[in-house]
């Protein structure tokens, strides 16, 4: 057997045997190499600074389609660039977007939003979000209602005019407007969608709906108190409006409360006899509670309304309707134990708290969570006519240190006769703590009394300030954030969620009677140091260039 004849492999430049060299001239290893090696990647050509900022820009707009299409509050900033969205806008856009997902899903959902106004509601509800459903849903049909049907049209008209947009277009193609079908009252998309607007009362007989939204079935205090008028609203609502409603669909109600027994009222007690169930989500204008996204006291949409301005409002309108309006808590005139004609307000202004004497009462509870009731302190002073004010309260959640300090501080401010405590377990185990700041405070003029419950309930208790109340002897701050909630608490009584500041008020009632006896303001006798100050004051004598 002869030698193979050795070759050069072009490449490796290495001589090998001619059964190892391809015929193309390389060698089988550096084939081998060549074969696990990745393409190079050809050379983009160079692109100018103007090409690549437009690729940058065009793929930016794509991406915001994309989310356009998948979130609502994108939707709406697209359209309009300058919307100040606040963490309420957010969760409101989160909750709709559930919505539209189950109505596509058939799951008959039943949403209501209570919110004040002039916080942006109708905006989000009554024209970005059919906008945005119908896009992802051009075959669905809206009927859309508010107390007027000018309204009604009106928020049609915009909708319309969403629809209408070149950017609308590009971000849902697939929805186009029916060019024989666009009147404001009645208008369809090419995928057999549509839109119709009514006032509440209004025929809307012979439509369909995917979507029922109702967006403030009440114009004004006027109609919320006109009981004819409820009942005709709740008579369309279940005769009418209901029955349009396709299998699966959804209701959704967004509005300002006015009235306990409005739509809303009517449709929560509804709910209580076996009718449809529903989720509610309040916002009130001030947080009566700590809530998931602000804490007690804190504004709604302080970028709009911060809390000096809500404060001003509160003053303007007074309690029942900041109650109702922008608390979205209205109470019913008539309670069980206090009726809305024993309450009576005073101005601060028009009080003389230097001749008044001063009681506090405090109602506690300990933890932070939830389920925990509220600690509620509360200072009132009499005044030489046994009129009773109630001048402050402090109402939270806290542990059993910053308890103790919200008990000392407000005896600070107010210096009361006698400080109330309810006896029992946590009275006991705050003491300690308690007998120990009094201590480092320097607080030691205060005086604590233990108020014993015995066989005395909440209901029996209450009674110790219901009479004086009958009387018209009790009266709130007009101003006070707290007013509202207190007054709302009292016309619930005893069947509201939380009693805890008519407790409070109660125990005052109980204290002015076990431990203290009416009499007049003692006359004030000047001592030395008075004597002394009215001397110095004589001595200065006005110049002749004073006014």
């Amino acid at each position: 057997m002869t030698d193979l004849q050795k070759l050069e492999c072009y490449k490796c430049k290495k001589l090998l045997a001619e059964n190892l060299v391809l015929p193309k001239g390389l060698c089988v290893y550096c084939a081998a190499d060549e074969a696990d090696q990745l393409p190079q990647p050809q050379k983009q050509p160079k692109t100018s600074k103007k090409e690549e900022n437009a690729q940058i820009k065009a793929e930016k707009e794509l991406a915001m389609r994309i989310l356009a299409r998948k979130r609502m509050l994108p939707f709406v900033e697209k359209f309009n660039p300058d919307y100040q969205a606040g963490w309420v806008h957010k969760d409101v856009c989160r909750r709709l977007e559930k919505f539209s997902q189950d109505v596509a899903e058939k799951k008959s959902p039943r949403l209501m939003l209570f919110m004040p106004p002039r916080h942006g509601k109708s905006t989000l509800a009554s024209i970005a979000f059919p906008a945005w459903h119908l896009g992802r849903n051009p075959g669905h049909e809206f009927i859309s209602c508010s107390y007027s049907g000018s309204l009604a049209m009106s928020f049609s008209r915009k909708v319309r005019s969403v629809l209408r947009e070149p950017n609308y277009k590009n971000v849902f193609e697939s929805t186009k407007l029916d060019k024989d079908s666009q009147s404001v009252e009645s208008w369809q998309t090419t995928e057999g969608g549509g839109y119709v607007a009514a006032g509440v009362g209004g025929g809307i007989t012979g439509k369909g709906a995917h979507v029922l939204l109702i967006d403030d079935p009440v114009k004004n205090r006027e109609d919320a108190e006109s009981e004819n008028n409820r009942e005709a609203t709740w008579d369309w609502y279940t005769s009418t409006a209901y029955t349009r409603l396709s299998p699966g669909g959804g209701i959704l109600v967004i509005l300002t409360r006015w009235h306990d027994d409005d739509l809303a009222g009517k449709l929560l007690t509804a709910e209580e006899d076996g009718a449809d169930a529903w989720e509610v989500v309040k916002y009130p204008a001030i947080a009566e509670e700590d809530e998931e996204f602000r804490s007690h006291g804190e504004p709604l949409h302080p970028e709009r309304y911060n809390l000096e301005s809500l404060e001003m409002i509160q003053k303007a309108i007074g309690p029942r309707d900041w109650t109702a309006l922008y608390q979205q808590n209205p109470v019913s005139d008539e309670g069980d134990y206090f009726t809305r004609d024993m309450i009576r307000y005073f101005e601060p202004d028009e009080v003389e708290y230097d001749k008044m004497r001063y009681y506090c009462a405090w109602d506690l509870a300990i933890g932070q969570r939830d389920r925990n009731d509220f600690s509620v302190g509360l200072v009132v002073g009499i005044d030489e006519y046994d009129n009773m004010f109630v001048v402050d309260l402090v109402r939270g959640k806290y542990d059993g240190y910053e308890l103790v300090e919200k008990i000392l501080d407000l005896y600070e401010q107010w210096r009361p006769g006698i400080v109330g405590i309810e006896r029992g377990h946590i009275e006991m185990a705050i003491g300690p703590f308690l007998e120990k700041r009094v201590a480092e405070r320097r607080l030691h003029s205060a005086y604590f009394k233990d108020l014993k419950v015995g066989r005395r309930d909440k209901e029996a208790r209450a009674r110790a300030i219901q009479g004086r109340m009958q009387q018209g002897k009790v009266y709130f701050p007009s101003d006070s954030v707290w007013t509202g909630t207190m007054v709302a608490e009292l016309l619930r009584f005893p069947n509201g969620v939380h009693d805890d500041q008519v407790d409070a008020l109660a125990w005052v009632g109980l204290m002015i009677m076990e431990y203290a006896t009416f009499y007049e303001a003692p006359e004030h006798v000047p001592s030395w140091r008075d004597r002394l100050e009215l001397i110095a004051k004589g001595s200065k004598k006005k110049s002749a260039m004073s006014a």
